[in-house]
């Protein structure tokens, strides 16, 4: 009788060991990002839409954080339009940007292009990106043996595409 309970603690032990094992083990494969929960998420894409004129749509999407490489899911926000008189995508994202007044601009996450911006933007554990970039309207020709940048068209011709994407980084 005493074996049978030596067997059954040692097989509880093993158990144990091997439930903590296997949870340790599965740590470094959770994602390190994560999006924000669905209701802010909603709420940012309603500041946004009110910062742009045009509708966006929130959701998730898989995210990589190009700085540091971590991979996860985010709260993703998209909206298209055209005939709007947005000169440049950094004025764009300068009218996105206010959305995040209250967080730190990251000079690590911004590029610019005559096609396209992008900013960066971090609150505590949270990311947020910004990206807003066109592409010639519906209706307008641009040679596809020039850049892009070659193609002069008035603003209101250009098709504005932006992308919003914010994460919370685990662990902070």
């Amino acid at each position: 009788m005493t074996h049978h309970y030596r067997s059954c603690a040692g097989g509880a032990a093993a158990l144990a060991l091997m439930l903590c094992g296997t949870a340790s083990a599965q740590t470094p494969d959770a994602p390190a990002l994560a999006p924000i929960p669905a209701a802010e998420c909603q709420k940012f894409a309603g500041q946004i839409q009110t910062a742009t004129g045009f509708k966006m749509t929130a959701g998730e999407d898989d995210f990589t954080d190009l700085s540091d490489g971590a991979e996860g899911r985010s709260c993703h926000i998209t909206g298209s339009a055209s005939d709007q008189a947005f000169a440049t995508a950094g004025e764009l994202v300068t009218k996105i940007a206010a959305v995040f007044g209250e967080w730190r601009d990251d000079p690590n996450r911004a590029a610019d292009g005559p096609d396209g911006a992008e900013r960066g933007y971090v609150n505590g554990p949270r990311i947020a990106t910004i990206d807003a970039s066109w592409e010639p309207g519906p209706g307008v020709i641009c040679s596809d043996k020039q850049p892009l940048s070659a193609c002069h068209i008035l603003p209101q011709q250009k098709l504005w595409n932006v992308v919003v994407d914010i994460v919370e980084k685990a662990g902070k």
